[in-house]
């Protein structure tokens, strides 16, 4: 790998520890253009992660906006998705939010929106 790969690899890798470390997230990952991960965290399934490129890239082409905030959502957790100077970032946060969590930011889920809470 050429030094200039090798400090981008390290930026995404540190970009990653701090998205991770101040966030109830459950997973974090980041790709290069050409849709290879640079580096990940927790949950995201780093196999498919040049999925993620096609979506957001997929995504801009349906709405004509350069770089839309993709969101998808299942019962288990919600994942974002966009792309940020043809780098994708996707963040996975799980739907269930524990007491603690609710409790420590002092905060329950904006009008709109719903959180499962676990006992």
């Amino acid at each position: 790998m050429s030094a200039v790969g090798r400090d981008k690899t390290q930026a995404a890798t540190s970009g990653v520890d701090a998205i991770l470390s101040d966030r109830p997230a459950s997973g974090v990952l980041c790709n290069d253009p050409s849709g290879l991960c640079l580096g990940s965290r927790g949950s995201v399934d780093v196999s498919k992660s040049g999925a993620y490129t096609s979506i957001v890239r997929l995504a801009s082409q349906l709405c004509g906006v350069d770089a839309p905030l993709v969101s998808i959502e299942t019962d288990k957790a919600s994942t974002l998705v966009k792309e940020y100077n043809g780098y994708v970032v996707a963040l996975r946060t799980p739907v269930t939010v524990s007491k603690e969590e609710i409790n420590r930011d002092g905060a329950a889920p904006q009008e709109g929106g719903s959180a499962e809470v676990q006992e």
